[in-house]
C-alpha cells in the first residue's frame, strides 16, 4: 500500500504546493525531472506526497529543497510543508556514540622500557670506552711516524739514479780471503810477514807508528782504513764552515731526512723531532733529502737556503749544496 499523507485542515502539503507550481509555470513533468536528475516516477510521487521510493527523510527534505529551487519558491516553505505532515522525529534523534575508554599503559610496562633505554644507553657507553681505549693502546696512535715516512720517505736509491745507494742496499765486504785466514782489510792484502814479525816481538824492522801501508781503494787511510780526504791538509780549511764541510739544520717541526756526503757516506738519515738543531759534517756536496720541508731551516757556508725553491707539493725537498 502506497505511503501518501493527506494535509491536515485541508492544508495543501509540499508535493501538493510544488505540483501546482509547475503547473501554473508550464513545466512538464519529465523536464523537471531531468533537471533535477531524477526520474520522473520519484518526481511524480513527490508530487501526490508519497515517499515509498524515497525511505530516508533526509533525502526527502533534500529533494524538496532542490524541486523548490528549480520552480523558484522558498524551499523552507515546502521543508515546513512537509515536516507538519510527517513530523521531526528524524531530526530529533539523538544518537549517542559509544565512548572508547583509553586504558593508561601499566605500570609494568613503563618499568620494562624504562630497564630496556638503560641497557641500551650501557652498552653504547661501554662500547665506546672499549674502542677508545682500543684506539689508544693500538700501536702507532699518536705517533704520525709512519704516515709522515710514507709522505716523505726518499726514494728507492735502486731507481732514482742521481741519489747514492742506501748502505742497506750497499753490498757487504768480506773481510775474509779465500783460504778464510782473514787477512784482508777492505778487500786488499796484508803484508803477512811483518805482521808475524810484530807478534813475535820482534822490533827490528818494524815502522814507525803510521807508517804500516797496505793496498787500500783510493780515498781510505791504509792505516786505519777510515775516509780521507784527497786534499792535503795545508789546502784544507780549517774552518768547516767556510769549507762548505758543515749544514746546520734547525727543525720547527718534525721531519724524516737523509743526507749523504760526496763519498756517499750517510752522515744524518731519520726521523728529526721538532724543536731540535743538527750540525753534520762531510765531504761535500750534500745530497738531501727532507720532509716537511716548510718546517726545515738549513744554513750553508754562513747563508739561509732558501727551501721553498726546492719543496715540490708533498712538501719534500731533494737538492745538492756545495756543487
Amino acid at each position: 500500500m502506497s505511503e501518501q499523507h493527506i494535509s491536515p485542515a485541508g492544508e495543501p502539503g509540499a508535493g501538493e504546493m510544488l505540483r501546482e507550481e509547475r503547473e501554473r509555470q508550464r513545466l512538464h513533468l519529465e523536464d523537471a525531472a531531468e533537471q533535477l536528475n531524477l526520474r520522473p516516477s520519484l518526481v511524480a510521487d513527490m508530487e501526490r506526497d508519497n515517499y515509498e521510493q524515497i525511505p530516508i527523510p533526509t533525502y526527502r527534505r533534500g529533494y524538496l529543497r532542490a524541486y523548490a529551487r528549480l520552480l523558484g519558491i522558498d524551499d523552507r516553505m515546502i521543508v515546513a510543508a512537509y515536516d507538519h505532515v510527517h513530523g521531526r522525529s528524524d531530526l530529533d534523534e539523538r544518537r549517542v556514540a559509544p565512548i572508547s575508554s583509553i586504558k593508561p599503559p601499566s605500570r609494568t610496562g613503563t618499568i620494562a622500557f624504562r630497564v630496556v633505554t638503560i641497557a641500551v644507553v650501557i652498552i653504547l657507553a661501554v662500547m665506546t670506552l672499549l674502542w677508545w681505549e682500543g684506539r689508544e693502546s693500538a700501536p702507532g696512535y699518536g705517533d704520525d711516524t709512519a704516515m709522515l715516512e710514507q709522505d716523505t720517505a726518499p726514494p728507492d736509491s735502486a731507481n732514482d739514479p742521481d741519489l747514492p745507494p742506501t748502505p742497506e742496499a750497499q753490498p757487504a765486504v768480506d773481510n775474509t780471503s779465500a783460504s778464510g785466514s782473514g787477512n784482508m782489510i777492505d778487500g786488499a792484502p796484508v803484508d803477512t810477514a811483518l805482521a808475524a814479525q810484530i807478534a813475535k816481538g820482534d822490533d827490528d824492522g818494524i815502522p814507525e807508528p803510521g807508517s804500516l801501508q797496505v793496498d787500500t781503494p783510493e780515498g781510505r787511510n791504509g792505516a786505519t782504513g777510515g775516509l780521507v780526504d784527497t786534499a792535503s791538509d795545508e789546502d784544507t780549511p780549517s774552518d768547516p764552515v767556510a769549507s762548505g764541510r758543515s749544514v746546520k739544520m734547525n727543525f720547527g717541526g718534525e721531519s724524516w731526512v737523509d743526507v749523504r756526503d760526496a763519498n756517499g757516506t750517510t752522515v744524518l738519515r731519520g726521523l728529526q723531532q721538532g724543536g731540535t738543531t743538527a750540525t753534520i759534517e762531510g765531504v761535500p756536496p750534500f745530497r738531501l733529502t727532507v720532509g716537511n720541508a716548510n718546517q726545515v731551516t738549513i744554513d750553508y757556508r754562513g747563508e739561509r737556503v732558501d727551501m721553498s725553491q726546492h719543496a715540490g707539493s708533498s712538501n719534500v725537498a731533494r737538492f745538492t749544496l756545495g756543487e
